[in-house]
């Protein structure tokens, strides 16, 4: 047939050329139904399926472009399913039977047929059940059109994409036991874009979908899922060396891609892997844990490749909970968290001269109430940006705190944890003077601790902050000092009001002559530029001695208190007369 020839055909496809009987059986409210499906959808197959009896009548436009002999159709079963391309048959079969069941009233699905040259063409096939006066399933009435490549395949790489790759897995009719997943991604992809252009990242997506596509082998599909990731799916490989084996040919692929653009661009590709028979917990759950494994994989670094792990799943979804918990206390008013006091004490007189503020959280879940570590719960806030006003309420707290115990201890101070998101983002420091002013406090009160690792970069910003701190008389206290750099420059540097020895350091020093010696030369380095320092994690009295031969002058640890609530601490540390603050 000539193009002229196919043109003509092709504007007929609106014109219905059925059977009149098919009026006659319908009857006037279903042929005006079917009017109304043919002024919609002018450009599309029609057909209608008299359901109880297995006969079908279709446009005559469709027999000039599928692999189909007569409109009417005899035998709907077997006919149309020699004309449904295999792999579709299941899934088509499966809804058909559902139609007919009564189980479906709508039809829409998207599947292949095949044309005149026995090659699969996506459509979309549309109707609705009208059912007899019996109330059952009688007629099947709609319309078919092409979707074809520019709908089911994207424009860019040609591949099909993620609803053809749901239809794949869910077209599988034994268990899927065997295979694995790849979830592949470009490395900053968003880079090549902002560098040289959408047409050029679009060029990139074809390439490396043509990459991809020259390693795999005969049992293995390739779909394109969105922007600039793509999945391949094997259902028959036993070992996961194959997909080691199958990511290293992708990344030589593409290195020889990038090779032949003389490096204009370089990238790599992650992947993550999952089990295939992940498939039997449905198409939700294995789209997670493919998507999963690849930002797992893109975490640990570029061009990584990462097998899904059961444990690392349950974190990852662990924390979803954590940060959903998070939010919702802040949301309301921080509840669920806590601020909690651990004392600090005068290495010589052993008075409480201060206290440690610490940020405590008790999440709420269905089966109750659930004290989170600081470990878990603090890394979370800082990667929400939730710090900012969980921050701001452990400062508010200890400032009000701060206030209350000066009335019986009048050089009382109080420490606050900052972290550098707060710095850069949470305009800390005007929050920290409020603080001070709001509760009638001396610039001196408030102790503002930051880790060691937490300063190094220097960066404007901080140095910003840092200078407010100095200019208001707001003390800087460096935190876990030890563990780090322990750069005596730039303590130096940054001029703190004193140092805190880490406690793990401190427990190696006690417990080894080596680190003890080592400990003792810090202690007096430190001492050497003019800045005081405390020793964190005094577990023992015979530790405290030692302390006091080192000339430490602040000392915190178990020894003189765990960390407790306000109540608790006044009456245990401020209170209380047997005690009265003094060890």
């Amino acid at each position: 047939m000539d193009a002229q020839e196919y043109k003509r055909k092709r504007k007929r496809k609106g014109s219905l050329v059925m059977n009149k009987d098919v009026y006659g059986i319908l009857g006037d409210l279903t042929a005006e139904i079917l009017l109304e499906i043919i002024a919609e959808c002018m450009d599309d197959y029609l057909y209608v399926i008299d359901l109880q009896n297995n006969k079908m009548e279709i446009s005559q436009s469709a027999l000039d472009r599928f692999m189909i002999s007569e409109t009417h159709v005899r035998n709907v079963k077997q006919e149309i399913m020699s004309v449904v391309y295999e792999e579709d048959r299941t899934m088509f079969a499966k809804h058909m039977q559902a139609v007919m069941d009564g189980k479906e009233k709508v039809h829409d699905i998207h599947y292949r047929w095949l044309d005149k040259n026995g090659l699969p063409v996506w459509v979309n096939c549309r109707g609705v059940v009208i059912d007899d006066e019996d109330g059952k399933p009688g007629y099947l009435v709609g319309c078919l059109n092409e979707t074809g490549n520019q709908r089911r395949a994207d424009n860019v790489t040609g591949l099909l994409g993620g609803m053809e790759f749901c239809a794949y897995l869910r077209s599988q009719k034994k268990p899927v036991t065997t295979g694995f997943l790849m979830h592949i991604g470009i490395d900053d992809f968003a880079t090549v874009n902002e560098t040289h252009g959408s047409n050029y990242g679009d060029y990139v997506l074809k390439s490396v979908a043509d990459c991809m596509k020259e390693c795999l082998s005969g049992n293995q599909r390739l779909y394109h899922l969105v922007a600039d990731q793509y999945v391949i799916v094997d259902l028959d490989s036993t070992s996961m060396d194959d997909a080691i084996q199958l990511k290293k040919k992708i990344g030589e692929k593409i290195d020889e891609f990038i090779i032949s653009e003389k490096y204009d661009v370089v990238f790599s590709a992650s992947a993550g892997v999952i089990d295939a028979s992940t498939v039997a917990e449905g198409y939700e759950e294995c789209r997670k844990k493919f998507e999963f494994s690849l930002k797992k994989a893109k975490r640990m670094g570029k061009n990584n490749i990462y097998f899904y792990r059961q444990e690392d799943y349950e974190k990852f979804q662990r924390n979803g909970r954590i940060i959903s918990a998070l939010r919702s206390s802040i949301a309301n008013g921080c509840e669920g968290f806590e601020v909690y006091y651990q004392p600090i004490v005068d290495c010589v007189s052993g008075r409480v001269i201060g206290a440690e503020a610490l940020m405590r959280y008790t999440m709420v879940t269905e089966e109750g109430k659930e004290w989170l570590s600081p470990v878990e719960f603090i890394p979370l806030l800082e990667k929400t940006g939730l710090i900012i006003p969980a921050g701001r309420f452990v400062l508010d707290e200890a400032a009000k705190m701060c206030r209350e115990i000066q009335q019986y201890i009048p050089e009382f101070s109080v420490n606050v944890n900052i972290s550098c998101y707060q710095i850069e983002h949470g305009k800390i420091a005007d929050k920290i003077l409020t603080a001070v002013r709001d509760n009638g406090l001396t610039s001196d009160r408030i102790c503002i601790e930051m880790t060691e690792s937490g300063f190094m970069d220097m960066t404007p910003v901080f140095c910003k902050f840092r200078k407010v701190l100095e200019e208001n008389g707001i003390q800087f206290v460096i935190d876990d000092f030890g563990t780090g750099y322990s750069n005596l420059h730039c303590i130096s540097d940054m001029n703190p009001g004193y140092v805190k020895m880490d406690k793990d350091f401190t427990a190696k020093a006690m417990s080894c002559e080596r680190d003890y010696e080592l400990f003792k030369k810090i202690i007096e380095m430190v001492h050497s530029i003019g800045i005081r320092i405390c020793v964190e994690g005094i577990e023992k009295e015979d530790w405290h001695l030692k302390m006091k031969e080192l000339q430490a002058d602040y000392l915190q640890g178990y020894f003189f208190g765990k960390p407790c609530e306000k109540k608790k601490f006044m009456e245990e540390f401020v209170c209380n007369p047997h005690n009265n603050g003094v060890w």
